[in-house]
This record gives structure tokens, sequence and C-alpha cells, in this order.
């Protein structure tokens, strides 16, 4: 008999784990998905925002695809309650639905700063199909944004907003956008070309409060100052969907807790996503999730392999912005960096390694080599493997010669401009 799987979330996480094991398993089990979204790559709406892609670029897979699969969809349904003892779920619409197996994919929920005056007319996130709709006509009603963070996300929403005509200021808490994945250079390199494209900035600065009556008419900082903006767009992270779980009985702690095979303190009941923590960490990029998925379709098609956890690895996506970044980018006393700058073209490469081993790399202004620095990383390979003459070009005539030195003090490249 079939087994009765039961996939809550129709995101990117769901939708990709049913993918891989439909293609190892076709025949196995008998599959209903719950979503209250439609299926949608939740990760192309900024390029949307952008103007880079048309906004049916982002659907993932339409009703014939489940159809074929024989998959059970019921969108525009929540479940509220999950019963391990008796293995069913129930929806919002009274609907119970019998499982064997359950995957929780209910992804995160954006992060809204505690401060005075964020329920104003005017605040928003940016996360859904229907927040991209809204801020893509947002020069309608809004002259000036306040993007509070500084990541991936707020930039590429903020360049969007400037894509619309609407004067955009990026606010954050630390002196360096994306400080993250970047070192200092690097984010400097980068905010240098988003103020050339019309992005502001406002660094070092900690939102208050949100002043305004009923409606937004700017931000105060708690150094005293104040910006004006009709429009408060927070992108100050996620957090993973974790009620359900927790209300059904499950181990939770920033995320559900799962162990190498992703599977939950039930048995019979996992998760994947954004919603998920492994080893102390959750993941809110697209490559985790995919290597969940992966890992989870291995596992309930009988070829298990345990997930150890995954490289983080990030991309800017921002037409002619360049930029990657992989693992530990930030030195220490122990590591030694290997690094390359060309500050006529913009460009600059870097190598973290520790021990003789590469872990992490950041590439500005030409990410061509990303793949290849990717796999360096992820599988933390020895010094030798660093295709030197290829990521660290030497020049003929060599201008501004600059030896580049470690924390540890020994010179470990020479880098021509």
């Amino acid at each position: 008999m079939k087994k009765r799987l039961v996939v809550i979330g129709n995101g990117l996480a769901g939708i990709q784990f049913l993918e891989r094991l439909l293609s190892l398993k076709p025949s196995s089990f008998e599959v209903t998905v719950i979503g209250k979204e439609p299926a949608y790559k939740r990760y192309l709406l900024s390029r949307v925002l952008q103007k880079e892609i048309p906004y049916e670029d982002v659907k993932l897979e339409d009703d014939g695809w489940y159809l074929k699969h024989g998959i059970r969809l019921f969108k525009n349904e929540t479940v509220v309650t999950v019963d391990p003892l008796v293995r069913h779920v129930k929806t919002d619409r009274g609907r119970k639905i019998a499982y064997d197996l359950l995957v929780f994919a209910t992804g995160s929920n954006p992060h809204l700063l505690p401060v005075k005056g964020a329920g104003k007319e005017g605040v928003m996130t940016f996360r859904t199909m229907e927040d991209c709709i809204t801020l893509m006509n947002a020069s309608n009603h809004y002259q000036k944004a306040a993007v509070i963070g500084a990541g991936i996300l707020g930039l590429e929403t903020a360049m969007g907003l400037v894509q619309r005509g609407i004067k955009t200021t990026v606010v954050h808490h630390q002196p360096n956008v994306m400080n993250r994945q970047l070192d200092r250079l690097a984010s400097e390199m980068l905010q240098e070309d988003l103020e050339r494209m019309g992005i502001h900035f406002s660094l070092s600065k900690r939102a208050k409060e949100i002043i305004g009556t009923s409606h937004v008419e700017g931000v105060h900082f708690s150094d005293g100052t104040s910006l004006t903006a009709d429009l408060v767009l927070m992108s100050v992270g996620v957090k993973p969907n974790i009620e359900l779980a927790k209300k059904s009985g499950l181990d939770v702690h920033r995320g559900i807790l799962v162990d190498d095979f992703l599977q939950t303190s039930d048995p019979s009941i996992y998760a994947i996503g954004e919603c998920a923590e492994h080893r102390d960490m959750t993941y809110g990029l697209t490559e985790p999730i995919l290597e969940q998925a992966e890992h989870l379709a291995r596992t309930l098609a009988g070829d298990p392999e345990p997930y150890t956890g995954s490289i983080m690895s990030t991309t800017l996506n921002i037409a002619s912005v360049k930029v990657f970044s992989a693992g530990q980018v930030l030195e220490t006393e122990e590591t030694r960096t290997f690094q390359w700058i060309d500050p006529i073209r913009h460009i600059y490469k870097k190598i973290v390694t520790l021990h003789g081993r590469v872990i992490g790399a950041i590439l500005y202004g030409d990410t061509s080599e990303a793949t290849l620095l990717a796999k360096l990383v992820n599988s933390l390979a020895p010094v030798s493997e660093i295709p030197s003459n290829q990521l660290f070009p030497e020049q003929k005539i060599a201008r501004n010669t600059l030896a580049l030195v470690p924390k540890d003090g020994r010179s470990s490249k020479t880098a021509h401009s």
C-alpha cells in the first residue's frame, strides 16, 4: 500500500522535495500538499521589483503538475492542528487529513522591529507575492522610502524601489552594508556602486520610533536624528514559522529541531527549509533549502544519506553589481588570506584559509569563478587546489604593487593594479 504523505507548505522547500522524491519513487506515496500561497520562487521577487524579469517567471508549478503526479492540492488553506497520536492534520476549513508521514515546510515570517509606531500605515515587509505587487505600484502612493536593513534582501528591495522612481535610503545599525557576508573593503566597494545607482545610505543608525500620526512620516533614531519617509520597509531578517509545530508537541528552539535525517522529535514527522533547525543552525538561503530537500527525498526513498549542514554562500541579485560570498570571510588570528584587487575595474577577490584549507571567499565585480570557489569552500579544499593563475591574474606591467599581509603577519599574495 502507498504511504500517505502530507506536506504542510507549498513553497520552494516542499515542492523541490516532492519533485526529487517523485523522481526517485514515483509510485510509493499518496501525496497531499496544503498551502496558503501558490507555489512560486520567492527568491526571485526582488528581481521582479527591479524590472529584471517578468512577474510570471516566479511561478514554480502550475495545477497541471499536481494533477500529472496525482497530488492532492489544497490551495488557500492552512493547517491549524496536527495530532501526532492519531496522525492527522486539520485545516482552517475543517478538513481532516490522515498521514503516515508528515513534512513541515512552513518557511518563515518576516521580523518586525519592536519600535514605537511600527503598526502605522506605510510600514511594510517584503516577503510575499502580494507584497511584491504592492511595491510594484508604490510610486503611485509614496515618494520617499526608508529601507531598514542592509542585508541582501534590503539592498535588492532598495534597488527595486529606486527603479520604481522612489527616493530610497537604506538604514543600517552597522557601519558596513552586508556586514555578515562581506569584509569592510568589499562592503565599501558595494556601497560606492549602489550610491552611484541612486541608493542613499544612513549607516550606524538604530531606529527608535516610526514617526507620524496614522501614516508614516519618517524614522527617528536613537542618536536623536531623523529621516523623512512616507514608506518604511523593514528588512531585518525572518523568524522560522514554528507555532504549529510547537502547538503539536514537537521539540522547537529557534526552529523545529531536526536530526541529520531531517526528522523531528516525532519519528513520523520531518521538517525542511527555513522552519527547520539543524545542529543549532537555521537557513534562509536557497542552496541549503535545496540540499535539505534532496536529503529528505533520498531518506524517504530508502537511500538515506545524513545531512551534515550547509556552507552559507550568497549572491546579490542586482543586475550590474556582481557579488559572491561563501563561508567564513573575516580573518582571525589563525587564518591566512589571499587577496587581489583591481581598483580601476572595481574587482576584488579574497580567499580565507585555515590550517591550509579553504574556509571562505569573496568575489566582487567579477564572479565568474563563483562556482569554483563554492566547491573549494564546501569541500574545505587544501590551498594547493586554488588555481592562483586564474583567480589572481598577474599583470605584465606592475603598477602600484601592493603586498597584502594577513592577520598572522605573513605576506600571502602580491596584488597588482
